[in-house]
C-alpha cells in the first residue's frame, strides 16, 4: 500500500480547498433538487405521510427509481470514459471534466421527466420549502463527505491514472435522491407535527368560543363531498354557512377552513375522512359536531384498515364521541343501517329506500341524462322536485341533506328552493358537452366500489355509443384484484369500448370484460391518461358518451 502524505492531507483541508468542495456540494445539491421533483411531488400526494411514500417507493410497479438507476449508470460510464480519454493531459482540472458528460445525461433525463405531465403538480407550500432546505443540506453534507473521503483515499495515487476518476462517485447521488427525500421528511417531522398541532389547537379553541354555532360532521366511505356540497347549498337558503372546501377532510384541512370562520357564520360543515382507526375520533373531538351524517360504508381504504369491520368501526367513532345531538344515516347502505340500530343519539334514516324509521325518502324517481325528477317525502309534506345531478345515488344524497335541513327548521319552500339551486359537483358525474357533439361524464375523483356502480348505473340513462376511461380501483388491499375483475364484469353490461389505463389493475378489469364476451378490439390498453385522450380522438364521433372514472394521481402511476 502506498504511504499517506501528511502534507498532502494538510493541503486537502486548507480553507480555499474546502470552499471549493462546498461549492461543488452546492452545485450538486442544486442539480439533485431538480432530480427530486417527482419524489417531493409524491410525498405531497401521500399527505406528507412517510410510510405511504416508502410504500410507493418500493412498489414493484414504480419505474422512477429504475430511471434514476439508468441515469447513474450512464453518468458514471460517461465520466470514466471522458477522463480516461483525457488522461494524457496532465492538469488538475482533468479530474472534473467527466462532470460535463454526466451533466448532458442529466439534462436528457430532466427533459424526459418534463414531458411526463403531472396530474397533480407539486404545490410550493411553506412546509415544502422547509423540506427543500433540509434536503439541500443533506445533499451538501453527503457531497462533502464523499469528496473528502475519496480525496483522502486518492492521496497515495495522486500521480496515478486512478486519481482522475475519483469524483465519479458523485454520479451515484441521483440514486440516493428518493431516500434523501425520505430522510429529510423524517428529520422535519417532529417540528411539522408540533407546528400542525399549534394550528389544530387554535382551531379547536375558535370553535369552542362559538357555542351557538351549528356544527355538522359528514363521514362515510363515499359521497362525503357530494352530500356536503348539496347540504351547503340547501342550508344557505336560510343560514350563513362555512364548509370545508374540496376534500379538506383532515385535522389540518379543517383547521385551515376554520381560520375563515367569522361571527356572521351560523353553520359550519366539516367533511371527515379516515385512513386509520381513530382518525374520525380525532376529528370529532376537534369539531365537536351537533349533527352527524353517515353516508355509508364500503371497502374503500381497506388497504390501511385491513378489515371491513375496522372501516365501519372508524366511521361510527363520530357517533361514539359526540356530546348529544342528531345523527342522520343513509337508508341505502346496510352498514349505515346497522349503525343506526346501534346509535343512542336522536337519529333518523334518509335515502331512496323507504324505511319505517325514515324521516325523508324519495319515490317516483325518473333518471335521464339531464338529471332526475322525484317526489321528496318528508315527515309532514311532499315535494315534487327535480335536480340536474345525474344518477339515482344523487337523489339519496339529497335525501340525507334534506333530513338535516328539516331538522334545522327549513320550511318546505326553502328546501325546494335549495334543491333547485344545486349545481353539478366538480369531477363527480359532472356533465360536459364538447363542441364535437360528444358528452363527457367527469367522475374522475377517487372512485370507490360503491361510487363506480353508481356511475355505471347513471351511464345507462344516456343514448349513443358508450366509452369508459379508467385505471381501476385502488387502496383495496387483498381485494384489489377481485374487485377490479368484478368491475370489468359490471362494465361489460354497459359500455361499448373500454380504455384501460396502466397495467396491473387494468389487466384484471380486462379479464372481467373478456369473461363476459367483450371483444378484444373493444378493449384498449394505454399507459397514461394522455395516451387515452389520443385514442379517444381517433374513436369518438358526435353523439358518443365518455365516462372518465377515477383519474388517479401520479403516486399510482
Amino acid at each position: 500500500m502506498l504511504p499517506l502524505n501528511l502534507e498532502q492531507i494538510y493541503e486537502l483541508f486548507k480553507i480555499e480547498q474546502l470552499l471549493g468542495f462546498v461549492l461543488i456540494g452546492l452545485i450538486n445539491a442544486g442539480v439533485m433538487l431538480l432530480v427530486s421533483y417527482k419524489f417531493f411531488q409524491i410525498v405531497q400526494q401521500c399527505g406528507y405521510n412517510g410510510d405511504e411514500y416508502l410504500k410507493w417507493l418500493v412498489n414493484k410497479d414504480n419505474v422512477s427509481t429504475t430511471r434514476l438507476s439508468m441515469l447513474c449508470l450512464l453518468s458514471i460510464l460517461g465520466f470514466v470514459l471522458t477522463n480516461m480519454a483525457l488522461s494524457v493531459i496532465e492538469h488538475s482540472l482533468i479530474s472534473y471534466t467527466g462532470f460535463l458528460v454526466s451533466l448532458i445525461f442529466m439534462i436528457i433525463y430532466l427533459n424526459g421527466e418534463r414531458k411526463h405531465k403531472s396530474k397533480l403538480p407539486l404545490v410550493i407550500t411553506k412546509r415544502m420549502i422547509r423540506l427543500f432546505v433540509t434536503f439541500v443540506i443533506l445533499v451538501v453534507v453527503l457531497s462533502l463527505l464523499l469528496i473528502i473521503g475519496i480525496n483522502l483515499i486518492a492521496i497515495p495515487f495522486k500521480n496515478h491514472l486512478l486519481s482522475n476518476f475519483r469524483y465519479a462517485i458523485l454520479c451515484i447521488c441521483p440514486l440516493l435522491v428518493p431516500y434523501l427525500v425520505l430522510l429529510a421528511y423524517y428529520i422535519n417531522e417532529p417540528f411539522e407535527r408540533a407546528n400542525n398541532r399549534k394550528y389544530i389547537n387554535r382551531c379547536k379553541q375558535k370553535l369552542l368560543e362559538r357555542p351557538n354555532l351549528i356544527k355538522i360532521g359528514i363521514t362515510g366511505s363515499f359521497a362525503k363531498t357530494s352530500v356536503k356540497e348539496i347540504l351547503n347549498t340547501i342550508l344557505s337558503v336560510k343560514y350563513k354557512v362555512l364548509a370545508t372546501p374540496n376534500s379538506y377532510n383532515t385535522p389540518l384541512g379543517i383547521a385551515k377552513t376554520v381560520k375563515r370562520l367569522d361571527d356572521s357564520h351560523e353553520v359550519f360543515i366539516a367533511e371527515m375522512g379516515a385512513r386509520h382507526i381513530g382518525d374520525i375520533k380525532e376529528l370529532t373531538h376537534l369539531v365537536n359536531p351537533n349533527i352527524a351524517v353517515v353516508t355509508g360504508v364500503t371497502y374503500q381504504h381497506v388497504e390501511t384498515f385491513k378489515f371491513f369491520e375496522n372501516i365501519a368501526k372508524t366511521k361510527f367513532e363520530i357517533i361514539e364521541n359526540m356530546d348529544g345531538g342528531k345523527a342522520v344515516f343513509s337508508a341505502d347502505n346496510k352498514a349505515s343501517i346497522d349503525m343506526y340500530k346501534k346509535c343512542k343519539l336522536e337519529k333518523t334514516l334518509a335515502g331512496v329506500q323507504k324505511n319505517k324509521f325514515s324521516s325523508v325518502y324519495a319515490s317516483d324517481i325518473v333518471t335521464s341524462e339531464n338529471g332526475c325528477t322525484f317526489t321528496l317525502n318528508m315527515q309532514n309534506s311532499k315535494i315534487e322536485t327535480s335536480t340536474c345531478l345525474i344518477g339515482k345515488h344523487n337523489v339519496s344524497n339529497i335525501c340525507l341533506a334534506v333530513a338535516v335541513a328539516e331538522y334545522l327548521g327549513l320550511s318546505e319552500s326553502q328546501i325546494a328552493e335549495g334543491i333547485s339551486k344545486i349545481k353539478p359537483i366538480k369531477h363527480r358525474l359532472e356533465i360536459i358537452k364538447n363542441d364535437n357533439g360528444v358528452t363527457i361524464i367527469d367522475d374522475s375523483y377517487n372512485a370507490n366500489v360503491e361510487g363506480i356502480k353508481c356511475a355505471l348505473d347513471a351511464l345507462k340513462a344516456f343514448e349513443g355509443k358508450k366509452y369508459i376511461v379508467t385505471p381501476g380501483l385502488v387502496e383495496l388491499g387483498f381485494l384489489e384484484g377481485e374487485e377490479n375483475y368484478k368491475l370489468g364484469v359490471s362494465m361489460a353490461e354497459v359500455v361499448d369500448v373500454a380504455i384501460l389505463v396502466g397495467r396491473s389493475r387494468a389487466l384484471r378489469i380486462r379479464e372481467g370484460l373478456l369473461s363476459q364476451g367483450v371483444k378484444e378490439n373493444n378493449i384498449v390498453m394505454v399507459k397514461d391518461l394522455a395516451e387515452a385522450k389520443e385514442e379517444l380522438k381517433k374513436l369518438l364521433k358526435s353523439g358518443d358518451v365518455v365516462l372518465f372514472e377515477n383519474d388517479l394521481p401520479d403516486k399510482y402511476i
